[in-house]
């Protein structure tokens, strides 16, 4: 069967209710039956959720091989969650046929890899996969087949229980003793946590892994106590240092500042670009040098952006600092200026990735855009774009440069 661009779809790929893709508008107007979580009953009020230890965790909440674990990234490539989870199911517990259903899965969670190989690990549900787990999925080592969905589909499918999360893992910089969590007041601050925010509702279970426990009540909560069961405080949930990557830096690369200004003249030459306009960034360094030159043609024109969506960065925080824009609202920070902005700065605000940007639900943030400026790896001319596996010639070149620049002189 073929999708909505004409690619062919074979057909063992479409099993368990899964089906092409349609088109951007093939969901409207349907009705999709929200999934219905297990809800455990406390007949008496619960003093503390806290328990010792992340085993007994996963123990209190049932755990057994063959289910579904939760993660989300906003620790990035400072995350040490997922890796202590997994040692603790598989080591401790003794666990295997494990599914890790992950917002995102990075170099940090290199350990994984040998998890997959050993065939503890037998299933990946992730929007994208790096580092030694890209290669060992990429080589066929696990044994399902991953499925990488956007940061908006995969909340759409939770909540339509297409994928069923037995145990969420919400790794919290702060978190009281009941489980009302947040992503500030903390020694590992990520700021938003929204893409754990579908993950705490949906699941079966819910565990928050902190760092950092502070007094009831832990308001405003990212994630609140009624959806949680158990707390855990271990020493450290990661390092903060390591959420802002060389990518997310303005590029200064000639080719890459002449890409982000030509994209700039095209968003000025449009009627969409007036007063109140919306706008969403990436944080490639071309995506990040755009809103550079944006900002030069705003003043010229005398307006100011309405409101901007993201992963923030620095740069749209200094503009909404400057009151060039009205509202930032975010999903995921990616340096430490959006982490100590986010609920610090007037009109900096938090949203969940159902609210960015699920397909299913009656209103996201996306369908209000006026502009988008995202990097990929590689377009075609018509329009079709790849964001998941680096061409081959590419992967050449960076190690023939890599290999040069390590050359004796």
């Amino acid at each position: 069967m073929k999708n909505a661009v004409g690619r062919e779809i074979p057909d063992f790929l479409l099993v368990d209710g899964k089906e092409v893709y349609q088109g951007k508008n093939y969901m409207d107007g349907k009705y999709v039956r929200k999934a219905s979580p297990c809800t455990r009953r406390y007949e008496k009020p619960q003093e503390s959720k806290l328990v010792e230890s992340i085993a007994d965790a996963l123990r209190q909440c049932g755990a057994k091989s063959g289910m579904t674990f939760s993660f989300h990234h906003h620790l990035r490539d400072g995350d040490f969650v997922v890796n202590m989870v997994m040692k603790a199911a598989i080591e401790e517990l003794g666990l295997d046929d494990l599914t890790i259903a992950a917002s995102s899965l990075g170099n940090a969670h290199d350990p994984i890899a040998d998890y997959i190989e050993q065939g503890k690990v037998v299933g990946i549900q992730t929007s994208g996969i790096r580092g030694r787990m890209g290669e060992v999925v990429s080589k066929g080592k696990l044994k399902t087949r991953a499925i990488i969905r956007s940061h908006g589909g995969r909340p759409r499918a939770i909540e339509a229980g297409e994928v069923h999360i037995d145990i969420a893992f919400i790794a919290a910089p702060t978190s009281d003793c009941v489980g009302n969590c947040r992503g500030i007041g903390g020694k590992s601050n990520c700021g938003s946590m929204g893409y754990a925010m579908t993950d705490a509702k949906y699941a079966d279970h819910v565990v928050v892994v902190t760092d950092c426990l502070v007094d009831f009540p832990n308001m405003p909560a990212s994630v609140e106590a009624i959806d949680v069961d158990a707390v855990v405080v271990v020493d450290s949930i990661g390092n903060p240092k390591k959420i802002a990557s060389a990518a997310a830096r303005i590029s200064q690369n000639p080719r890459d500042l002449m890409m982000a200004e030509n994209v700039a003249k095209v968003i000025a030459a449009t009627p969409y670009f007036k007063e109140g306009f919306s706008f969403q960034t990436g944080v490639g360094g071309p995506s990040l040098a755009a809103n550079l030159f944006l900002e030069k043609y705003m003043d010229e024109r005398g307006i100011k952006m309405g409101w901007a969506i993201g992963g923030i960065c620095g740069p749209m925080v200094e503009m909404l600092k400057k009151g060039k824009v009205g509202k930032v609202i975010d999903v995921q920070d990616f340096d430490l200026d959006a982490v100590n902005s986010i609920n610090q700065t007037p009109n900096h605000f938090e949203m969940s990735a159902s609210q960015y940007a699920n397909p299913a639900n009656k209103g996201a943030f996306v369908n209000k855009l006026d502009f988008v400026v995202l990097a990929a790896l590689e377009i075609d001319t018509g329009f079709n774009v790849n964001v998941l596996t680096r061409p081959a010639a590419t992967r050449t070149r960076r190690r023939a440069r890599s290999a040069a620049s390590s050359s004796p002189r």
